[in-house]
């Protein structure tokens, strides 16, 4: 693991320590799903100046593989700690340091933009307020696609 995945991952685990409902997982995700979650974004075939925005990127094992995509990338990290993490892996991206319920950045997204989120929708409490953040974000025509990947524990 390069030395950037062994900080971020014990980043993740000293964070998930501190708030256990607060984090979705206690590990970053994989380069198999950075590549996955990467064509899949690919595949939708949109212009380069289209904007792409990540929520909670949390140490950015996803935010690698969309930083090589051509489109300006946007991420909304509500942890102070990973999202100075990301400005410094990831100089070219804005970073926004704001709850993803309360984003100004994600208000004021360009039509057309793309939404990648990695929050914890399965772990949440109460997920009903990101579920209407994503139907109101589509109904808006801010964004033409929202690709949400998540964990949750098996039944």
């Amino acid at each position: 693991m390069k030395s950037s995945g062994l900080l971020g991952s014990l980043s993740l685990l000293r964070t998930f320590l501190r708030n256990p409902t607060g984090i979705g997982a206690i590990a970053p995700a994989t380069r198999f799903l950075a590549r996955a979650v990467s064509a899949s974004v690919r595949d939708l075939g949109v212009p380069p100046s289209c904007f792409l925005y990540e929520l909670g990127p949390g140490t950015g094992a996803l935010t690698g593989a969309l930083y090589t995509l051509p489109h300006p990338l946007v991420l909304v990290e509500r942890e102070r700690h990973f999202a100075e993490l990301l400005r410094k892996r990831f100089p070219k991206a804005q970073v926004h340091c704001e709850d993803a319920l309360h984003s100004e950045a994600l208000k004021g997204a360009p039509q057309g933009s793309i939404l990648v989120s990695s929050l914890p929708i399965l772990s949440l409490p109460n997920p009903e307020p990101f579920k209407a953040l994503f139907f109101e974000s589509l109904l808006s025509g801010r964004f033409r696609a929202i690709l949400q990947y998540t964990y949750g524990p098996k039944d």
